[in-house]
């Protein structure tokens, strides 16, 4: 299962990346035609920002999570920080949906 994981993350990596290299050549197809490239520049913002959000949520699970398993091996207290990593969770998950 590890494997597939792998490949499943590495074939997001390569469409990611396809996906901007097509804007970037959208950008220059239009440019080259005396365009302004106003649509694939309004969607490569939209990617990045995305992507740097998610990100920056990637990164702060893992600051967390490494610091827990230093807190732990220390023998302190984990708590406060399992707080953090909930909060970040519950924000990353959005309001619960009420039934």
């Amino acid at each position: 299962m590890p494997n597939q994981a792998r490949n499943i993350e590495e074939q997001s990596k390569i469409a990611r990346e396809a996906k901007f290299a097509t804007l970037g050549r959208a950008m220059a197809d239009e440019a080259n035609a005396g365009r302004y490239p106003l649509g694939p520049i309004v969607e490569a913002t939209t990617r990045r920002a995305q992507e740097q959000a998610r990100a920056s949520k990637e990164t702060r699970f893992a600051a967390l999570a490494r610091q827990v398993g230093d807190a732990a091996r220390a023998g302190t207290e984990v708590d406060p920080l399992i707080l953090c990593l909930q909060e970040l969770r519950r924000l990353e998950l959005g309001p619960a949906k009420r039934g």
